[in-house]
C-alpha cells in the first residue's frame, strides 16, 4: 500500500524535513539526480536536451538536473522563463552554480530542435489557469516530437484534482518525489503524466504533521493480506450471503453479483428474486440457492427467514425502481442489522427517498457510479468529477458508510475519512454488468474478512480492476464483457 499526497501535505512534509535540519538545497540536488538517473537508466537520447524552467523551486530542480547532465558528459540547454525578479532563492543559487559548467542558457526556445525536453516550469503549487507566454511554451513542448520528462508533476496539472489548468505538458515520463501526488492519478491529469516514477529523496513522510485523512493506493503485495482458507472449515465457516436482486424476467444482474460472490470463496449464496427468475437462475447458477416472491402476494415471513439465514446482504442489482421495489428496500433497511452492499437500483430508490438513509443501522458499502452519486447528492456530474476524492469522502463521513465511487479511477472512502484510489482496471470495465460483479466481490470479501488490514471494499475495487486487465489481455477492452471479468477472479483470490 502506498500513500498519495495532496499539495498541502507535501508542503508540510517538506517543511518537516527542513525543520529536522535537512537543507532544501540537498533535497533539490537529490531530486535533480533522480531525474537524471531515470532518464539515463531508460536509455533516452540525451544528445540534445533542453530544460525549460519556471521561476520557483521546480525550476531549480531543472537547472540542477542540467548541471548533473553536464557532469556526465552531456551538453544540455536551459531556457529560463518568467520574470527574473520572481526567481526563488534556490533557483538563483542553482543558476550561479550552473554558470560554472558548460550549460547553455538560451533566450529563444525552439522545441523541435531537441530529443528530450525536461519540463520544470510549474511544480505542485499551481492554482490558476496557465495563460500567455507560459501557455505558448507548454503548447510548444507538446508539439515538439521529442520525449517529454516532467519534474514532480506535468506543468499545468492541478496537484489535488488532476484538472488541466488551461493547458498541460503531456509527459512521457514524470519523476515525482517522496510520494505520488493525487493529480498524477486522476483524469484528465493522469492522461498527461505518462509513466509515473516515485523517487525517495529523503523526505521522511509520515514522521511530520502532514495531516488530513489519508489517501492510499493498493499494490499487488496487498493481496497477501487475505488469510489462508481454513482447512477444517465448512460452508457456514465461510459465511452466507443473501443477494436481493433482479426484477420480473430480468435476472442477469442477480446472476453476475451472486456468481462473483461465490468466486471470492463465500460458503453459500441465496438469491432472493421474483418467481419468474427461478428457472433461468437455477440453470445459470446451480451453486446458488433460489428464494422467490410474487409482488401480488409478498410473504414477509419467508423474507424474514431469508434475512435470518444470512450473514450479509447485497441489495439492488437489477432490482428495478417500481413501487414494490421501494417497499422491499424500505422494509429491508428498517429491519436489517446485517452488513450489506447497496448498489444500482437500490441507490436510485434511496436518491428518491432520502429519508431511508435514517434507517441504516448496519455496516454498509454503497457502490454508486458518477450518475448515481449525482442523484444521491442532487448535483451534477461536473461537480462530482471536479473533486472525486472529496466528494466520496464527504458522503462517506456524513452518512457513515463505505462508498466505492466508480469512475475511470474509482475511490473507496471510509466512514473515518480515509480514502483509497484504485489504479487498476481499464476502459473495458465500462460495460453492462461490470458493477454487479464488483458488488458481488465486495460483498463476498466483506462477509468473509471484516477485519482485514486492507478495507475489503478497497480490496474489492482493486481486484475488480485487475480482473478487467486480465480480461482485456484475452478479449481486448472493446470486446470484453462482465462475464469475462468474472472468469478472471480466480487469478487473484
Amino acid at each position: 500500500m502506498r500513500r498519495i499526497l495532496s499539495a498541502e501535505q507535501m508542503r508540510q512534509a517538506d517543511q518537516s524535513a527542513m525543520a529536522m535540519g535537512l537543507p532544501s538545497m540537498v533535497l533539490m540536488e537529490r531530486a535533480a539526480l533522480a531525474v537524471v538517473e531515470e532518464m539515463t537508466g531508460r536509455g533516452l537520447d540525451l544528445s540534445r536536451v533542453c530544460v525549460v524552467c519556471g521561476t520557483g523551486n521546480n525550476g531549480g530542480d531543472g537547472v540542477a538536473a542540467a548541471r548533473i547532465l553536464c557532469e556526465r558528459g552531456w551538453r544540455p540547454a536551459v531556457c529560463l522563463t518568467g520574470n527574473p525578479e520572481k526567481y526563488s532563492e534556490q533557483l538563483k543559487q542553482q543558476i550561479r552554480i550552473a554558470e560554472n559548467y558548460p550549460v547553455t542558457f538560451i533566450n529563444s526556445f525552439r522545441p523541435s530542435e531537441y530529443t528530450v525536453i525536461i519540463d520544470a516550469i510549474f511544480g505542485i503549487g499551481l492554482r490558476r489557469p496557465v495563460a500567455g507566454t507560459y501557455r505558448e511554451i507548454i503548447d510548444g513542448i507538446n508539439s515538439s516530437g521529442g520525449t517529454v520528462v516532467s519534474v514532480d508533476i506535468p506543468s499545468g496539472i492541478h496537484t489535488d484534482t488532476g484538472e488541466i489548468m488551461g493547458t498541460a505538458a503531456r509527459a512521457d515520463l514524470t519523476v515525482t518525489f517522496a510520494r505520488g501526488k493525487t493529480g498524477l492519478y486522476l483524469y484528465p491529469g493522469a492522461a498527461c503524466a505518462g509513466t509515473v516514477v516515485v523517487r525517495d529523496i529523503g523526505i521522511p513522510v509520515g514522521s511530520g504533521p502532514e495531516g488530513g485523512p489519508g489517501l492510499y493506493c493498493l499494490e499487488p503485495s496487498d493481496l497477501s493480506c487475505l488469510p489462508a482458507r481454513d482447512p477444517s472449515g465448512n460452508k457456514g465457516t465461510f459465511r452466507k450471503l443473501l443477494v436481493i436482486a433482479g426484477s420480473d424476467r430480468m435476472c442477469g444482474a442477480a446472476y453476475l453479483a451472486a456468481r462473483a460472490a461465490l468466486m471470492t470463496g463465500i460458503g453459500m449464496v441465496k438469491i432472493y428474486t421474483p418467481e419468474a427468475n427461478r428457472l433461468p437462475l437455477s440453470v445459470l447458477l446451480p451453486e446458488a440457492l433460489i428464494s422467490t416472491y410474487r409482488e401480488s402476494a409478498w410473504n414477509l415471513q419467508e423474507f424474514n427467514r431469508d434475512l435470518e439465514w444470512a450473514d450479509s446482504v447485497v441489495i439492488g442489482p437489477g432490482l428495478g425502481t417500481s413501487e414494490f421495489a421501494g417497499r422491499l428496500l424500505a422494509y429491508f433497511l428498517d429491519r436489517n442489522e446485517l452488513p450489506c452492499v447497496i448498489d444500482a437500483d437500490a441507490l436510485n430508490l434511496l436518491a428518491s427517498k432520502k429519508e431511508l438513509w435514517n434507517a441504516l443501522k448496519a455496516p454498509c458499502i454503497i457502490t454508486p457510479h458518477v450518475g448515481e452519486m449525482c442523484r444521491l447528492m442532487g448535483t451534477t456530474p461536473e461537480v462530482v468529477k471536479k473533486d472525486l476524492i472529496e466528494t466520496a469522502r464527504r458522503f462517506a463521513t456524513l452518512h457513515q458508510v463505505t462508498c466505492i465511487l466508480k469512475d475511470a479511477r474509482s475511490v473507496t472512502a471510509l466512514p473515518d475519512g480515509r480514502c483509497y484510489l484504485n489504479l487498476s482496471g481499464n476502459s473495458g470495465l465500462a460495460t453492462a454488468g461490470s458493477g454487479d460483479v464488483l458488488s458481488g466481490i465486495a460483498a463476498g470479501l466483506a462477509a468473509q474478512y471484516p477485519q482485514l488490514p486492507v478495507p475489503p471494499a478497497a480490496l474489492a475495487a482493486y481486484v475488480h480492476g485487475l480482473c478487467g486487465e486480465s480480461a482485456s489481455s484475452k478479449y481486448s477492452e472493446n470486446s470484453m464483457t462482465a462475464r469475462n471479468v468474472l472468469e478472471a477472479i480466480p487469478e487473484y483470490l
